[in-house]
């Protein structure tokens, strides 16, 4: 079983419109590897996540492309801009 733990540094009331998910990579659960990853992203006008930073990851290069995938795919209401988006994203394996 796995456990993904979100945690949001900044709450945007559009977030809860987005119901977004991040899944556990398939190498890194087949291996029961935990891990944390820090983001920062912006969204832009039509909707669409951009700007996908990485700002700290752990272990190093395991979770940070998935991760920087999967947000890019998100979509949020359009015409709600937003910059500097904090998300801390935990992986545990059970």
């Amino acid at each position: 079983m796995r456990i993904i733990i979100f945690v949001f540094s900044i709450v945007f009331s559009t977030i809860a419109f987005a119901n977004n998910i991040i899944t556990y990579p398939k190498r890194a659960e087949n291996l029961r590897i935990d891990g944390e990853v820090n983001v920062l992203y912006d969204v832009n006008a039509q909707g669409k996540p951009e700007n996908i930073r990485i700002i700290s990851m752990q272990p190093r290069y395991v979770f940070n492309r998935s991760v920087q995938n999967q947000i890019a795919r998100w979509k949020y209401p359009v015409g709600y801009p937003q910059t500097d988006i904090a998300l801390r994203v935990i992986f545990r394996a059970n």
